[in-house]
């Protein structure tokens, strides 16, 4: 399948597209540990939105991401179903735990996506650390979102709808900043791989790089 790229503004708005699955938050996921005491000091400026008390994934993270400008949460004039610039609002509550998530990428994994603006990960490949986080970005994007409706509320039923096995035996996670105008806006990626070969690839943008 032709990946599914998103423009910012625009593209973000197409969460919907995104999570048209229904229900699912009550799936079970790997709880996240608690946070790492050793303190990083970054010299970059952080977000508006950063937490008083970052932790170092969102730290590290932050020495190689931007925050994404506040047009890109406005939908496009009339290119938007009604109700949408509230959503994008809400839908800022999902970026800490994105940046939290590729803070906890390795050394060699973020260097890659550095220099090719892609990284991707099996599922099942994922350290222990990266998939307790990747669980919390589940659990989270479920409580940010609820309430919005069911095909934006929750991004794990949306992978098993698009082919996703269960155990997420068959997809890749990552990160995306695709060719393009978007090149400059990074994504949580998904890939999933069907019985047949092909590949079911979608992603959601948090970032600039």
């Amino acid at each position: 399948m032709k990946p599914n790229h998103f423009r910012a503004g625009e593209a973000l708005a197409m969460a919907a597209v995104l999570c048209m699955a229904a229900s699912g938050c009550g799936q079970k996921t790997i709880q996240k540990p608690a946070a790492t005491p050793a303190v990083l000091k970054v010299s970059v400026p952080l977000p508006e939105w950063a937490p008083k008390n970052p932790s170092p994934e969102f730290l590290r993270a932050a020495r190689v991401l931007k925050p994404l400008p506040d047009e890109a949460l406005q939908p496009a004039a009339g290119e938007a179903p009604a109700g949408m610039s509230a959503i994008l609002q809400r839908y800022r509550g999902t970026f800490l735990a994105s940046y939290e998530f590729f803070g906890a990428l390795d050394d060699l994994q973020i260097e890659r996506f550095r220099a090719t603006k892609e990284v991707r990960i099996p599922v099942q490949s994922l350290t222990a650390k990266q998939r307790a986080e990747l669980g919390h970005w589940f659990e989270n994007y479920c409580t940010v979102m609820k309430g919005t409706g069911p095909e934006f509320e929750d991004y794990l039923s949306m992978i098993y709808k698009m082919g996703g096995r269960e155990d997420l035996s068959n997809v890749e996670v990552g990160f995306l900043a695709p060719g393009g105008k978007a090149a400059h806006i990074v994504h949580i990626y998904f890939w999933v791989r069907m019985p047949d070969g092909k590949v079911n690839d979608f992603g959601t943008a948090f970032a600039q790089i």
